[in-house]
């Protein structure tokens, strides 16, 4: 660097020479002025330069900084199909997932009708889809992963019948099934039913509470993880009911309601053992069936009814109602055994009850119920609860059982609390002349039981159970010791009369078969299918009423094939063998003891068996023909039925469209759900909400690859909700649907500086960018270069004006 001193003698130096050439004033003074100029636009030489390199170092600065916002290490994202890292999904946001291309899931089953609503187990192995559309009698099937495909799917037996079975979902333990209906049995349209697994079958169904359950249309049943909660939809109205509505038929709310559209609600699992709804439960099943079919042609053709066996029951109707007594009883003395009064009074009233006939509301025997019952009621103990008269016949508990089987169904249909009393000390009265020993009941308090009074008795104590009526649990303990000891042959399947007997009657068989169904017994076991056998081998016998009427409830009970052949033969014959009165004659084994009132009362309740009660395990089961191989498990085996609290709509997901199918993801970190909302691809498309503890964030629609212009519904999640199967109506005829199938990749953050992108990856991908960044520098420079060039002209004209003047 040059020195002060030095710079001064150079500065001297120009100056004398510049004075030496100059030999006056004015001429030193032009050439001063030109050697400042030149000085200057050196200057300005320097300046453009520094100017120009602190650009472009800019330039190059912002480009790094961009380089490093947009492509930081921290938003870098790996995308890649290791199960193993799928828990830090819950790190990431909806928006960095990518989904692959939707495409028809392969299989047969896929390809020859219509898909829809598919679930997948737990476990994978097992996937449950409706076909046919809902409306065209929609039933269940199921296939099973063989470890490269989807097997041939089958018929869910236990579940499907010929109403519509929509919207199956697994809980996550995998225990239960849940799935939509509309048969009888709930509260109206569809409800939501859940069905356990026994070891080969998804079985026992029976509707949720309504809790859950509404009289609008509640369908698409999915639980949360963990079980905690169930997510569903549900059309029901956002305001409240008024109390006017609840008169209204199910037709009638719809109408009213017709505008409401669907939306998504949550009902909390409550803890096993906090609450108990099974009663609520067992009465829509022993209730609403009849109340349904006899208010619905199509419901009642759908059961097995026809118009001549609805006939058949009006006359028979009449008849008992033309011979009850003056004072409300109907009497055995029509060729009976004298002194069973309370037992016709008993049957006579089940008749009506079979009916929907009730002594507390109209109808057309209300008047003939009420003075029934009335009589009926008078005759018992109320201190002890003894329905046998103050003179009881030598084998009385046949009184017993049936009156007290007619008082607590008279409790069930109305609730009427002066009947609870009566109902509640019958019970009492049955369970305290239980035998200690062999647990069976016979014609006096405590003898050594029998099939035929014990089949009366535990019948009752059935129907009072499920009718929210008290019945010790010791009672049922020696009902199953009972049913133990008579039966008898291979698989248990046999029932004789008594346990030290072998007398093995038709009559005993159905009473025993009956019996242990109500006790829990599985259809699809070894003892059910040899107790069917022996019925479909024997058949319907009219000429044995006895027979017939525990045959009836038996093979109902069971469905499947023994239902239909007997369904079939049991109209036919004793249609045939009514006499012109509308009664039926006495006849078989037992029927001087019965007359014509007993036996009236039971082929009345025969014909109305397919709507009187829903068949526990299944409504419409078909078994093969051969038991299967696995061990099941009866009713009693099953793990507790899941309870819910009051569900409340989800209103973070709905909207004033349709939103439809919440599908909870395996460890609950994201909501999938479909909606018709606006601003989608079309028709319905899936949508997907990231869900940190109870806070839901707004969701997102998951895009072109997953949606389409069509409909794109029931999202099921696998592999932590990274792949998805879901029903689309997209090119297909008909509005048939199949099974799509979609995977996102595996996010997860990586931090690998060493690994920066390359210049080819950057020109293939941020191509634009970059042409924007060098067309923005080099229009810089240009500007620049033209700014200077204009101000070195100014100055230039400036000084030469100076001179001048």
């Amino acid at each position: 660097m040059p020195t002060s001193a030095t710079r001064f003698r150079s500065r001297t130096k120009r100056i004398f020479n510049v004075q030496r050439q100059a030999p006056n004033a004015g001429g030193w003074q032009e050439k001063a002025l030109v050697s400042d100029s030149a000085e200057k636009m050196q200057e300005d030489r320097s300046l453009f330069k520094r100017v120009l390199v602190i650009a472009v170092c800019a330039a190059v600065a912002a480009f790094l900084v961009w380089v490093y916002l947009y492509l930081r290490p921290t938003t870098w994202r790996y995308y890649g199909d290791d199960i193993s890292v799928r828990r830090l999904a819950k790190d990431v946001s909806p928006k960095f997932v990518a989904w692959e291309k939707a495409e028809t899931l392969d299989g047969d089953f896929n390809v020859t009708s219509d898909v829809h609503e598919a679930a997948i187990s737990p476990d994978g192995t097992k996937m449950i889809f409706s076909r046919g559309l809902s409306g065209d009698d929609a039933n269940l099937y199921i296939c099973r992963w063989d470890g490269q495909s989807w097997n041939n799917p089958a018929p869910m037996r236990a579940l499907n019948s010929r109403f519509n079975e929509i919207s199956p979902s697994f809980s996550r333990d995998g225990n239960n099934l849940f799935f939509s209906t509309d048969r009888p049995g709930g509260l109206g349209g569809y409800d939501i039913w859940v069905a356990s697994w026994d070891g080969a079958e998804y079985a026992w169904p029976q509707p949720l509470s309504l809790m859950v359950n509404s009289r609008f249309d509640d369908i698409a049943p999915r639980s949360s993880a963990g079980d905690s909660k169930l997510y569903f939809s549900s059309n029901r109205p956002r305001k409240l009911l008024m109390k006017e509505d609840d008169a209204l038929s199910y037709r009638d709310l719809r109408k009213k309601f017709i505008n409401s559209d669907y939306d998504i609600y949550a009902a909390d699992r409550f803890p096993s053992g906090y609450t108990n709804r099974a009663v609520e439960r067992a009465m829509s099943l022993l209730y609403s069936l009849r109340t349904s079919a006899l208010s619905d042609q199509k419901v009642m053709e759908k059961l097995g009814g026809t118009r001549e066996s609805e006939a058949a029951v009006d006359r028979a109707l009449a008849w008992l109602a033309k011979n009850q007594e003056t004072n409300g009883c109907w009497s055995t003395t029509q060729g009976a055994q004298r002194g069973h009064d309370v037992a016709a009074t008993s049957a006579a009233l089940l008749a009506y009850f079979g009916r929907g006939e009730r002594h507390d509301k109209p109808g057309k025997y209300q008047a003939t119920v009420a003075r029934g019952l009335k009589w009926l009621v008078a005759e018992q103990n109320r201190l002890t609860g003894d329905f046998r008269g103050r003179r009881p016949a030598s084998n009385g508990m046949y009184d017993q059982a049936l009156a007290t089987l007619a008082v607590v169904e008279a409790y069930g249909l109305s609730k009427d609390q002066d009947l609870l009393d009566a109902a509640q000390s019958a019970v009492f009265f049955a369970a305290d002349a239980q035998n200690d020993e062999d647990g069976g009941w016979r014609y006096q308090p405590k003898q050594a039981g029998d099939l035929s009074v014990s089949g009366w008795v535990i019948m009752a104590l059935k129907n009072a159970e499920m009718s929210g009526i008290t019945v010790p649990q010791k009672t049922y303990d020696g009902v199953r010791k009972f049913l133990r000891a008579v039966s008898s042959e291979n698989n248990g399947g046999r029932y004789s009369y008594q346990p030290t007997s072998g007398n093995q009657t038709p009559a005993m068989q159905a009473s025993g078969f009956f019996c242990s169904q109500l006790m829990g017994l599985s259809a699809n076991t070894p003892k059910a299918f040899e107790a069917s056998g022996f019925m479909r081998a024997t058949g319907v016998k009219v000429e044995d009423v006895y027979y017939a009427y525990y045959g009836t409830l038996a093979a109902n009970q069971n469905q499947g094939p023994l239902w239909k052949e007997w369904r079939g033969k049991l109209q036919e014959s004793f249609l045939a063998a009514q006499e012109q009165d509308g009664g039926w004659s006495a006849r078989g084994q037992h029927g001087n003891e019965m007359g014509r009132v007993i036996t009236t009362a039971l082929v009345t309740l025969s014909l109305q068996a397919h709507y009187r009660y829903v068949p526990l395990y299944g409504l419409g089961f078909e078994p093969d023909e051969k038991p299967l191989k696995v061990s099941t498990r009866d009713a009693e085996e099953l793990p507790p039925m899941p309870e819910y609290d009051r569900s409340r709509p989800m209103t973070e997901l709905n909207s004033e469209s349709d939103d439809m199918y919440a599908e909870p993801t395996r460890h609950g970190d994201f909501v999938f759900f479909a909606s018709n909302r606006g601003g989608g691809f079309g028709g319905f498309d899936i949508y997907r909400a990231k869900v940190n503890g109870n806070a839901v964030q707004p969701p997102e629609n998951t895009g072109p690859a997953v949606n389409a212009g069509a409909d794109e519904t029931a999202p099921a999640s696998t592999m932590a909700g990274f792949h998805l199967i879901f029903s689309s109506n997209r090119d297909a005829a008909k509005d048939q649907y199949r099974l799509l199938s979609s995977s996102s990749r595996i996010v997860f953050q990586r931090y690998d500086y060493s690994n920066m992108p390359t210049a080819g990856w950057l020109w293939d991908n941020h191509a634009a960018s970059l042409l924007v960044l060098a067309g923005s520098l080099v229009l810089f420079i240009v500007l620049f270069l033209r700014a200077v060039r204009k101000k070195r002209r100014m100055t230039v004209r400036q000084e030469g004006n100076g001179l001048n003047g």
